[in-house]
């Protein structure tokens, strides 16, 4: 088993492409961690990117489900969701689909979101399990039920690098959320990691 595993976007779609070029050509696999929207500049770009990864024959791609995902999923659907969108740093995301002048800003971002976006949100995962392995955006959900290695994102490790331990690894290293923060991709099973070579805000 050979297998990308990557952590959270935030709306960097530069530093995701920086990542996918260099991804080992013996990967055919790819695991996202969640938290592909929101904070960073360029949501759509992300989800771009990844709905074109997506329809590739030769490449499986899982997306897990990060709480800014499934906060942009509802706001799509929801009116009462738009408040906790935007404290969850939402209008980046906004701004991303939908140029000014603002109007009913709920309505255009719906109208602007594309079926191919909306068909990525639908299929987010709560977790993957693999052998010996089992990845969420969130380790507090699945560490204790989960036996063998846990890989997670959700929460941005302040030195900028991933943590990893006996039996986790957390690799949210601060895309679009920390200053100096990097999008982090970790292979399993040898647990070599890399970032990518620009970073966010």
């Amino acid at each position: 088993m050979s297998i990308a595993f990557v952590g959270d976007v935030h709306g960097c779609s530069r530093e995701l492409r920086d990542i996918l070029s260099r991804i080992d050509s013996s990967i055919d696999h790819i695991v996202f961690l969640g938290d592909l929207v929101n904070r960073g500049p360029d949501s759509k770009g992300v989800l771009d990117v990844i709905a074109a990864l997506k329809s590739s024959k030769s490449l499986t791609v899982t997306l897990l489900a990060g709480n800014h995902d499934l906060q942009l999923r509802q706001v799509l659907e929801d009116d009462a969701a738009l408040n906790e969108f935007l404290r969850m740093g939402g209008a980046a995301t906004i701004r991303s689909y939908v140029t000014p002048p603002y109007e009913d800003v709920l309505t255009q971002l719906r109208v602007a979101v594309p079926a191919s976006h909306r068909l990525l949100l639908d299929s987010l995962e709560a977790k993957w399990e693999g052998d010996s392995v089992t990845a969420a955006h969130d380790a507090r959900r699945v560490r204790d039920s989960s036996s063998g290695f846990v890989i997670a994102g959700h929460s941005a490790q302040p030195l900028l690098v991933p943590t990893i331990r006996t039996n986790y690894a957390l690799i949210d290293t601060g895309c679009g959320t920390l200053r100096g923060g990097r999008l982090t991709c970790m292979y399993w099973p040898t647990q070599e990691w890399f970032q990518s070579n620009v970073s966010g805000p």
